[in-house]
């Protein structure tokens, strides 16, 4: 449970800190930061993950699923911001790029919303069981 809610404040935390810098992304600088800490994030995300691979077992199928989407999700990202045609476009035409950054969390961000909520149905049933 504690790697669970471990992983869960980190990610929202990040989430929110990533949409800040998008949404301040208009200066050279803000744009550098934005892209290493989209790269840094996904890769936590991605070892959180593996780490809670053991634990997904007790979740139930439909959260487990979700925690796949999620991480094939991460992958994606990941793949995404290594591409050096990316990282050319990012620095050579930034508000085009910056919009496929924005689809690409604003679909991060709902599966991480959908494992949230399912892991906020556990973390109550798991609580309620205590009392």
């Amino acid at each position: 449970m504690n790697l669970l809610m471990t992983f869960y404040s980190v990610m929202v935390v990040e989430h929110y800190m990533i949409f800040l810098l998008i949404s301040k992304a208009g200066s050279d600088e803000i744009q550098d930061q934005l892209l290493n800490t989209l790269r840094d994030h996904l890769h936590k995300e991605d070892s959180m993950l593996r780490n809670m691979e053991g634990t997904m077992i007790c979740l139930g199928n439909d959260t487990t699923m979700a925690f796949k989407d999620f991480l094939k999700n991460v992958h994606d990202g990941i793949s995404l911001t290594d591409d050096p045609e990316f990282i050319s476009n990012y620095i050579n035409n930034f508000d085009n790029t910056i919009k496929d950054i924005v689809r690409y969390m604003l679909i991060h961000d709902e599966i991480m919303s959908r494992i949230i909520a399912a892991l906020r149905i556990k973390i109550h049933a798991y609580l309620k069981n205590l009392t």
